[in-house]
């Protein structure tokens, strides 16, 4: 169903909190689904901003070398750097 789902779509975003309980299921997810999804594929750490959130590096490592950013949704000042990266990435594919 993912596959007919993003139908068209030239990249998928998967979003995660920072903590280790949320990146273990998006690992489980991604794991499940990667295969089937069959376009480029990225990750967005988000949470940044609150304590004993992992790094986006650490993120990256735990989803198995998923490009994964760095974000904090509720920070207005960085939705300009979103659709920066999200312009980057699908440019980029």
């Amino acid at each position: 169903m993912w596959k007919d789902f993003l139908r068209g779509a030239g990249l998928a975003v998967i979003v995660c909190d920072s903590t280790e309980e949320n990146i273990t299921k998006t690992k489980q997810l991604y794991d499940r689904f990667e295969r089937s999804i069959g376009m480029k594929i990225i990750a967005i750490a988000n949470k940044q901003d609150l304590p004993g959130a992992l790094p986006a590096q650490i993120v990256q490592s735990k989803l198995g070398g998923l490009k994964t950013y760095g974000m904090s949704a509720i920070r207005p000042e960085l939705q300009q750097r979103m659709k920066e990266i999200l312009e980057y990435e699908i440019a980029t594919y």
